[in-house]
């Protein structure tokens, strides 16, 4: 179950979304049964989140409020497992921007930084999914922010996506 920090992929919708200066990262691992719907994987990357992760997310909310930036539980949230997702709709606090049979973009925005994350499955990589996150910063806050955070996001990240491989390996 190794998570590889990886390229974009060529046909990913983010492509189309970056602008200079912003953060691109991606990451894989291969998911087995490769079958494994894409909305399900995504659903336990994001919903079903270990309380350490929880607990990082709920001090970040605490820090941030002084600055004006929106805190988790600001936003709309959606933090229950269905069988089907849909534009517009939430999966934890991340609207769903896109979808695609083998991508699906969710993402915020905010007066410091956007953000979009495509959680994709290229067809024929036998079961290897990517997690990519750009941000676009707008502002001074926005880098600091990031510059902050980005050691518990790639953290959290491949934590969440190893774990997606165990879980789904042992409940074929």
């Amino acid at each position: 179950m190794t998570v590889k920090r990886t390229q974009l992929a060529a046909a990913s919708q983010l492509h189309g979304m970056v602008k200079p200066g912003d953060f691109l990262d991606c990451y894989s691992v291969a998911i087995s049964p490769s079958d494994r719907p894409l909305e399900e994987i995504l659903q336990y990357v994001f919903i079903a989140m270990p309380g350490w992760a929880r607990t990082l997310l709920r001090l970040r909310d605490r820090c941030v409020r002084v600055f004006g930036i929106k805190t988790t539980q600001e936003l709309p949230q959606d933090n229950s497992f269905r069988k089907s997702l849909a534009v517009g709709g939430h999966v934890g606090f991340m609207q769903i921007r896109s979808m695609s049979d083998s991508e699906i973009i969710l993402g915020e925005d905010d007066s410091h930084l956007d953000f979009r994350v495509a959680f994709r499955r290229e067809p024929g990589e036998d079961g290897v999914v990517s997690l990519a996150t750009l941000v676009h910063r707008h502002n001074l806050i926005g880098r600091l922010y990031l510059g902050l955070i980005l050691p518990f996001h790639i953290l959290i990240v491949k934590s969440r996506l190893a774990a997606a491989a165990r879980h789904f390996a042992a409940n074929g």
